[in-house]
């Protein structure tokens, strides 16, 4: 009960004034129990909570399910939705969070990179070069700043904003799984901008390594509830 509360308190923290902090990373001593804990309350508030909630609300409003995986295969789903997009969306949206200058300036050339890609979406022979490019780009940055572990002052400062404001586009570009965007479909991005400040809280506490696997479990206890449930 202690390391419960104490997970609690630690998150309640973090939410009211979110701050970058060196990750313990889940061989440290507690981790594996604290990310434990932080997974169960954000798959059991998404679940008993938030998701009932939405489904009221879609009903209400007569709002389509989600159709961004209709027709894809069964392995492709659970590939693409509990494995890759995990992976994925984490390196994307908070792989910045630990402040560093390895990490933002890695992070400043895959986001340079991934506007090529979009500028290219026309051509899919420049589109696949521009996205060979930028992941070889990024790695040479990676591996170039690899040991410069300075975090900015600026940064520290501009953190909070950053991570609403990155949360809230995380929350928001899911609505495109959706037929149609319309007013009354914004709170369909509740649960994810829920996951997004537990994944948030969990990469900057334990690791990325940590949120990552958060988003895996999140993402398969939620694709089977929807699969059992129709």
């Amino acid at each position: 009960m202690a390391m419960i509360r104490t997970v609690l308190a630690e998150l309640r923290s973090f939410l009211a004034h979110p701050a970058p902090q060196q990750a313990s990373g889940l061989d440290a001593e507690g981790a594996v129990t604290r990310w434990a804990i932080l997974t169960a309350i954000q798959v059991a508030v998404l679940g008993l909570v938030i998701m009932p909630l939405i489904l009221v609300w879609q009903k209400a409003f007569g709002l389509s399910p989600p159709n961004a995986f209709d027709g894809m295969a069964p392995l492709a789903l659970w590939g693409g939705a509990v494995l890759l997009g995990p992976v994925l969306e984490e390196l994307f949206f908070r792989g910045w969070m630990s402040g560093t200058r390895r990490a933002l300036t890695t992070m400043g050339v895959l986001l340079i990179g991934a506007c090529v890609v979009v500028a290219m979406r026309g051509n899919q022979v420049a589109v696949a070069i521009a996205l060979v490019g930028t992941l070889v780009a990024t790695a040479i940055t990676w591996w170039v700043k690899r040991r410069d572990g300075h975090v900015p002052l600026g940064f520290r400062k501009a953190f909070p904003a950053l991570f609403y404001i990155t949360t809230l586009i995380f929350a928001g570009l899911h609505l495109f799984n959706y037929p149609a965007i319309t007013l009354a479909a914004v709170p369909m991005a509740l649960p994810q901008f829920w996951s997004g400040l537990m994944f948030g809280h969990m990469r900057v506490r334990v690791g990325m390594v940590a949120a990552i696997l958060n988003h895996i479990v999140s993402n398969a206890v939620m694709l089977g509830a929807a699969l059992i449930t129709g």
